[in-house]
C-alpha cells in the first residue's frame, strides 16, 4: 500500500500496489496501481509520496481501509 497524490497540494490517497488485493477482492497486476480507495478519479499526472504527515491523508480512503481491515480480522 502506498500513498498517492493526484495533484500538488492536495490530499494523499491510499492505493494498492501490484500483487495486493483490493477491498473489492481484485488483485493488482504487475506494473499497475489501483485507483484510490475512495474512488477519486486519477488524472494524467500522479506522484507517489513518502515522508508526508498522515494528517494530509484522505479521510475517505482511511475510512475504507479501516473497514476493510476490520472485515479481514473478523474472518
Amino acid at each position: 500500500m502506498k500513498y498517492l497524490q493526484v495533484r500538488g497540494g492536495q490530499k494523499l490517497h491510499l492505493v494498492m500496489e501490484a500483487g495486493e488485493e483490493t477491498p473489492a477482492g481484485d488483485i493488482i497486476r504487475r506494473g499497475y496501481i489501483s485507483n484510490p480507495l475512495c474512488n477519486r478519479p486519477m488524472g494524467d499526472i500522479i506522484r507517489m509520496t513518502i515522508n508526508l504527515p498522515l494528517a494530509n491523508a484522505c479521510k475517505n480512503c482511511q475510512r475504507v481501509y479501516r473497514a476493510w481491515q476490520r472485515r479481514q480480522d473478523g474472518e
